[in-house]
């Protein structure tokens, strides 16, 4: 099969690859379409790999061809999207139905290979059945859509609360539309770039701005979704006394919280949360409550994609991604897709 290979840091190649085989407990996932994570960038270009060569990609969604044993034969043939975190099921969290908080979790597209390719091996358990009217672009925004709706839900939004989030790209995005929908009466995106500001138009946004502006503004709930240390400060400043900041951008650089901002953690009495993958299990599922709301809701979440590309044009457009020499919003790639860029209006 093809595959998007990291083979050392920076050096993403698409090539010709054994096809993975499934073992027991697996199947075989034909990829239709894969999203590119704000995590994978640092992987490929940060020298972040767990181990080289590396398939990265772990948002995704495709078509089961085959399995690995008799469980995974009622899936074959089926429409699916796949959790990316592979719990050990052992640990205290996952015999308490944590598994995103497992002490020795596996993971697609770091810790073993993922979907930058044309199949990948996944176990039967962490397979969620698309319903049939979802298409596979829309079914690979289902692990960013759980991961936004997850800290969402941490938050404990109410009806009538303002909240504020900073970083408009996807996963701001998609926060602000489940604060929307969880009741809040006002949602206000703060990003530094203009064509992000101007892309989330298309989103149910109250007031889009920079982060200089409207500065005495005050918020229930605030969300710091772009890892950026800027912003993080910034959000401090922003949520209103006995508020709640939810911090869900990983940081990619050492910084310094000044003596000054900590006190405001303090005599604000600040509650700070972190939050990070999502929850996954039979009962209260944050998957489950996606794709719920994604049978309704679809038209609206594909709106954070702005770009769908076929393998080969892949290297060329992380590394201009990276060079910043080019807007982009949630990327997907369509493995079995022929000619160039798509743009998605």
């Amino acid at each position: 099969m093809r595959a998007l290979v990291l083979k050392n840091k920076g050096r993403l190649v698409l090539e010709e690859v054994v096809l993975p085989q499934p073992s027991r407990g697996e199947v075989l996932v034909k990829v239709w379409a894969c999203g590119v994570c704000g995590s994978d960038l640092p992987r490929i270009f940060g020298d972040l790999a767990y181990f080289y060569p590396l398939v990265p990609g772990h948002e995704f969604a495709g078509e089961v061809v085959k399995a690995g044993c008799d469980l995974g034969e009622k899936w074959v043939g089926k429409k699916v999207t796949v959790y990316p975190l592979i719990p050990c099921r052992r640990c205290a969290f996952c015999e308490s139905g944590y598994f995103e908080l497992c002490d020795a979790y596996d993971y697609l597209g770091s810790r073993r290979n993922g979907a930058f390719a044309e199949y990948v091996v996944a176990p039967v358990d962490n397979l969620v059945a698309l319903p049939d009217e979802v298409s596979f672009e829309e079914g690979a925004l289902t692990e960013p859509a759980a991961v936004t709706l997850h800290a969402v839900r941490r938050a404990l939004i109410s009806p009538g609360d303002r909240v504020a989030v900073f970083g408009l790209g996807p996963i701001g995005l998609l926060t602000g539309y489940w604060a929307r929908l969880g009741g809040a009466s006002l949602v206000a995106g703060f990003e530094v770039d203009p064509r992000r500001r101007d892309f989330a138009k298309r989103f149910a946004f109250d007031m889009i701005m920079s982060p200089d502006e409207e500065k005495t503004l005050l918020f229930e709930k605030v969300f710091e979704a772009s890892g950026n240390s800027s912003a993080f400060l910034q959000s401090l400043s922003r949520v209103q006394k006995r508020g709640t900041l939810v911090l869900l951008g990983n940081q990619e650089r050492e910084f310094t919280i000044t003596p000054q901002h900590f006190s405001l953690i303090l005599r604000k009495e600040l509650t700070l949360l972190g939050s990070w993958n999502s929850h996954f299990t039979a009962f209260d599922s944050d998957w489950g409550r996606v794709l719920q709301l994604l049978k309704a809701e679809r038209r609206t979440l594909k709106k954070v994609i702005s770009h769908i590309l076929p393998l080969h044009e892949a290297p060329g457009f992380l590394e201009a991604i990276l060079g910043k020499e080019v807007f982009y919003s949630k990327v997907i790639i369509a493995p079995w897709a022929e000619g160039g860029i798509s743009v998605v209006d």
